[in-house]
């Protein structure tokens, strides 16, 4: 056998993360990333698998969640991707550049940074200021020192990891990446000993001469940090993704960009940069407990030397030993984050849910399963295919004819292509567009901030081959209503919001994917968008 040390280190893309990047529209990290491959079980010294299993068992996707699935993509190429889009948008990563300090006051931030000339022998510092500041620098994050956060929790120091190398195509048939842990051997300096590593490497194996190791590329120490900030910002300065891993510190990311353009706008007040922490410390704090408890799982069954539960040895039940490396390297559930959720917000809204049992605590967990057939304000807004485009109001104000649609005027579309990470996205679902919450609801907004900041649809039951009763209005001339009017044809978003057919429902999303409010008409809807701009003339 032959193995080759990865250059890549393997990022794991839960399927909410896939969602966010579809509304960020860079749809190539889906298509790119591999589902992970089968885990084998092993008898140190054997090539014949004792047990072979899906870290994550393959989910069926369905029309809310067309992500379903843990799927793997080397950082190289996932970066290689997320470059080419931000060259698009006019943005370049400077490479060779560090933050070395920076001062705050309540215009702006002043920024130290050190970049390498080409030659990489010397570094020349350099002064700007900027309006904000997002540190994404990791466990050792400099932003998060230099704000005097706190880094609650632990630093495991039993187990060190040496990454090496998994199987990728990207590096061809032989590359591979490998992870040790041990809690009886000691991996200190393994990093910096190559040979010491190689005989590592093989004794964990155990196959003798049959392995060769052609070349280590890349090698680092892993050190498990089971810590979390207690805030997420002071001031104009923010750090994100300084506890976790890809998946959360993509949804730290998106949580704090809509929300820092629109106050860099002069459209929301800076007070909705608090809600930054308020939503995500809840989900962070959570996360920590639920992967505390995978890794000690995972790496807490056994104290031989090799990984857990990956021996058996004469004394042992070989099932029992099979049933635990299983069960430990179990993945799925909670870790898709499709129930991750805001539902404590100050800035949500929801006028459905039930009201509280007097002396009964209300009990919310933010890192929730997921649940179908269930939606509250602070949750994913799920997706729905399927949606006939029939009617563009203030645009071409007149019902297209089944026959038209047959020519290619109607346009079918899904709730993700609907979302934007630039706009809110009001949904109204009703019976008929008569009815009169429909038309309050698409005039509540001052026009100027609906035409630039929301996007209104109106979504009716039913199937364009029916009567276009529906389509009836009043109001077809209102100068003042800009919507896009959908009919339902699979049924998808009305069984996906959890609407009854003859209900009038107002369901908000936000630019980050997650509904922000779930109100019954234009009252709702002014408390909700209230708490995002302010009381700054924006409703009418």
């Amino acid at each position: 056998m032959t193995y080759r040390k990865s250059l890549a280190i393997f990022k794991y893309g839960c399927p909410r993360t896939f969602e966010v990047f579809h509304l960020l529209r860079v749809p190539e990290i889906h298509e790119r990333a591999t589902f992970i491959p089968l885990l084998q079980q092993h008898n140190r010294g054997s090539l014949e698998p004792l047990k072979t299993f899906p870290m994550t068992p393959y989910m069926e996707p369905t029309p809310a969640i067309p992500y379903y699935n843990t799927k793997a993509m080397g950082q190289p190429a996932l970066e290689t991707v997320m470059r080419a889009h931000l060259v698009e948008l006019g943005c370049t990563v400077e490479l060779g550049t560090r933050l070395v300090s920076f001062t705050q006051d309540e215009q702006s931030v002043k920024v130290k940074v050190s970049r390498f000339r080409d030659d990489n022998e010397e570094e020349l510092e350099e002064d700007f200021e900027v309006a904000y500041l997002i540190g994404a620098d990791g466990a050792k994050s400099l932003t998060r020192k230099q704000l005097g956060l706190s880094f609650l929790g632990t630093t495991r120091e039993d187990n060190f990891v040496v990454i090496s190398i998994r199987p990728t195509d990207e590096l061809g048939v032989d590359g591979w990446q490998f992870v040790m842990a041990s809690r009886t051997v000691d991996l200190k300096g393994l990093s910096q000993d190559e040979e010491a590593l190689v005989n590592r490497i093989e004794d964990f194996i155990g196959l003798g001469d049959d392995i060769k190791v052609k070349e280590v590329m890349w090698v680092s120490d892993f050190r498990p940090n089971m810590r979390m900030v207690n805030k997420f910002g002071v001031g104009r300065v923010f750090v994100a993704g300084v506890q976790q891993g890809l998946n959360s510190g993509v949804q730290d990311a998106f949580n704090i960009a809509w929300k820092i353009a629109l106050v860099y706008k002069g459209l929301s007040p800076a007070s909705l940069l608090d809600t930054y922490t308020a939503e995500r410390l809840h989900v962070i704090t959570e996360m920590l407990g639920l992967t505390t408890e995978l890794y000690n799982r995972t790496f807490g069954q056994s104290d031989s030397e090799h990984t857990p539960g990956s021996t058996v040895d004469e004394n042992s039940n070989s099932e029992q030993v099979e049933s635990n490396f299983e069960r430990a390297m179990r993945r799925g559930g909670k870790l898709h984050m499709l129930g991750v959720n805001y539902r404590t917000s100050p800035i949500v809204v929801d006028e459905f849910v039930p009201a509280p049992t007097p002396g009964v605590a209300v009990i919310n967990s933010a890192y929730g399963d997921t649940q179908e057939g269930v939606l509250r304000a602070g949750d994913r807004a799920p997706d729905a295919p399927g949606l006939v485009s029939v009617i563009l109001l203030n645009r071409a104000s007149t019902s297209i004819s089944s026959s038209s649609q047959s020519n290619g005027v109607a346009r079918n579309t899904r709730m993700f292509d609907i979302f934007g990470s630039m706009h809110h996205t009001v949904i109204v679902f009703a019976p008929t567009l008569d009815v009169p919450v429909v038309r309050s609801v698409l005039t509540t907004l001052d026009p100027s901030l609906r035409k630039a900041l929301v996007r209104h649809v109106v979504v009716l039951p039913g199937s364009t081959s029916e009567p276009d009763s529906r389509l009836g209005m009043s109001w077809e001339e209102d100068q003042t209503v800009d919507a896009e009017v959908f009919i339902d044809e699979a049924g998808h978003a009305y069984r996906g919001y959890v609407v009854e057919l003859q209900e009038v429902k107002v369901v908000v999303v936000r630019p980050d994917g997650v509904v922000g409010a779930v109100v019954r008409g234009a009252t709702g809807l002014e408390r909700y968008f209230e708490g995002v701009f302010g009381k700054m003339g924006g409703m009418c």
